[in-house]
């Protein structure tokens, strides 16, 4: 997968919210339908789950997640009222080759908003919600429409790798991601933004805290480019976690549950989450593919200050390859039952 070089920065970017795709894919199912479903009904009852393809009508779906951007009050506590979206992410879960694709949406690109501004992209989440979001990123992309959306708060990815006991990820420098030079160590203090990120090179077991710093560092040459190739790392790292460690997974349920209620917004039904989540049940990291829109260079863009160009043909290339038609594997899964039944025990 090819990233483009970042041009460099000229204005002090927003704060990261969260990693948005670290509940989509496995995560999504299982832990959006507390938002529908009493804990104690999900523990101590069995229920037939239907195919998320009968429940759509069709054999893959879009979903637009965002992560909230937020600021600091005088009293130092963090809000994102009329925030913009940190982060963008188009998801094409694909139900019956068990794929999730992924494309990320760097929030400076230029786009035009329904009211003819020329914006950042991350704009449209603050004058008009997630269905402007919606609205403007799909038409960015090129695709008819997100099937669903999920809107994740503030402390959403740390409160999720805290409630799983943690994640392995190797800690990569900008030159070991992009394989230009050795890999080292990452630190950098931001006292005001609250970002301390003090981490050694090489795998390491990193709790909220540290996944997240990892992933919202950018204060190098490479930039965005790199801080979103370090978020797809935490996200994999994340499935990894949940789909290798079911007994884990289990063990740490109700506070996976307890995260969504406090941090997800969605509007995937309690039916639609369970399906999801068990099509994507014991998903691993090869099925997962993630890519990001290249830019070609960047502009002052008036209000807005730096702000990127995208590279029209390689985003047509991607969403057509990611969004729209993604190749068929070689070799086709065992086909999907038309039910699945579930037992919770309790």
């Amino acid at each position: 997968m090819q990233h483009s070089e970042s041009p460099a920065g000229k204005t002090r970017l927003p704060l990261l919210g969260a990693i948005a795709l670290a509940v989509a894919a496995a995560v999504l199912g299982f832990a959006v339908m507390a938002k529908h479903l009493p804990w104690g009904g999900i523990v101590r009852h069995a229920m037939f789950v239907p195919d998320p393809r009968s429940l759509f009508g069709k054999s893959s779906i879009r979903v637009l997640v965002v992560g909230l951007d937020y600021d600091y009050t005088d009293a130092d506590q963090p809000f994102s009222a009329h925030s913009r979206s940190d982060i963008i992410m188009a998801l094409n879960l694909d139900f019956t080759n068990q794929r999730v694709y992924e494309l990320s949406v760097p929030r400076d690109m230029v786009a035009t908003l329904p009211d003819g501004r020329r914006a950042k992209i991350n704009q449209a989440q603050s004058d008009g919600g997630i269905a402007e979001s919606q609205a403007v990123v799909s038409q960015w992309l090129g695709v008819p429409g997100f099937d669903r959306y999920v809107v994740l708060r503030i402390n959403t990815t740390k409160d999720l790798i805290d409630a799983v006991g943690g994640v392995d990820v190797v800690v990569k420098n900008s030159d070991a991601l992009v394989h230009q030079g050795p890999n080292g160590p990452i630190n950098y203090d931001d006292t005001w933004g609250h970002l301390h990120v003090h981490l050694k090179p090489g795998l390491q077991h990193l709790d909220g805290a540290q996944a997240v710093g990892y992933a919202r560092f950018r204060h190098d040459w490479c930039s965005d480019p790199c801080r979103i190739m370090r978020q797809q790392q935490v996200v994999k790292a994340i499935v990894a976690k949940l789909g290798e460690n079911k007994v884990n997974t289990l063990l740490h349920a109700h506070a996976l549950i307890d995260v969504v209620r406090r941090d997800v917004e969605t509007n995937v039904t309690a039916d639609e989450a369970l399906a999801i989540g068990m099509a994507f049940a014991g998903i691993d990291a090869t099925r997962i593919h993630t890519a990001q829109v290249p830019y070609v260079g960047d502009i002052d863009l008036p209000g807005y200050g730096d702000s990127i160009i995208p590279d029209t043909a390689k985003r047509a290339r991607l969403v057509h390859d990611m969004l729209l038609d993604p190749p068929q594997p070689s070799a086709s899964p065992a086909p999907t039952p038309s039910h699945h039944r579930v037992s919770y025990a309790g």
